[in-house]
């Protein structure tokens, strides 16, 4: 795999993650720039595999991550999409191996805090503690509503749900929609709502014939106030019909 490791000159004003480091002393933030490192991975590279040891903590800087989890037969489920600024591998007090893998969806640039100088922060530097414990708690209660959707819908509620969701994560107002800033393949978006690529494939043709969506070169715009009306009618029909698909 193909990584290096930056030069911190070139990065020092990285550091300013407000999920971790809000409220931070200008002297706590010294000492928390003394105790990471840079590294940078070309689209496709695996950031941390599956099985390999939780030593650290990753915060992406620039670029695109996916977190993935595959199957005893390779089948991918994609867990979560993560833009800059955004902190992965925080299981590494919990679980002594990656229960996942991350992959690098463009060249990407993350932060490296190794797990005994993350254990020192949080020991010495109350903010950071609360911080970290906050943001726990946010992806715990994402992952609980993920699972109480995912039995209750059909894959196209799922899929316009998840269009929605990176529209307002990655989105980018055009007066032609809102352009979703990111490269995902329909193999992609298949495996964030656990369905086949042929399903999606179709799918986003019939949301495209109903004007919920259009493709510009490798991404898509979508109409959100049009996507927003299908999806609280795909709820109104599932609640009257009492279904559990």
């Amino acid at each position: 795999m193909q990584r290096s490791v930056i030069a911190k000159s070139e990065w020092r004003h990285f550091i300013t993650v407000p999920d971790l480091f809000q409220g931070i002393s200008q002297q706590d933030m010294r000492k928390i720039e003394s105790l990471y490192t840079g590294k940078w991975f070309p689209r496709g590279a695996e950031i941390f595999q599956e099985g390999e040891p939780a030593d650290c903590l990753y915060i992406l800087r620039t670029g695109m991550v996916k977190l993935i989890s595959l199957s005893d037969k390779g089948k991918e489920t994609i867990l979560h999409i993560l833009k800059p600024d955004e902190v992965f591998g925080e299981l590494l007090l919990a679980e002594e191996r990656r229960p996942f893998t991350a992959v690098a969806l463009e060249d990407s640039l993350v932060t490296v805090i190794s797990q005994q100088s993350f254990v020192e922060l949080l020991s010495t530097i109350p903010a950071v503690a609360l911080s970290f414990i906050r943001l726990l708690s946010k992806r715990l209660a994402t992952v609980e509503r993920g699972l109480a959707e995912f039995g209750h819908t059909w894959s196209h509620h799922r899929l316009a749900r998840v269009l929605l969701q990176l529209s307002k994560k990655y989105g980018k107002e055009l007066p032609t929609g809102t352009l979703i800033n990111a490269r995902l393949t329909h193999e992609d978006l298949a495996n964030l709502i656990g369905t086949s690529r042929e399903t999606v494939t179709t799918q986003l043709s019939k949301f495209t014939r109903m004007g919920l969506l259009k493709r510009e070169a490798s991404r898509f715009v979508v109409a959100g106030p049009k996507l927003v009306e299908f999806i609280r009618s795909e709820e109104l029909r599932l609640k009257n019909l009492g279904a559990h698909p």
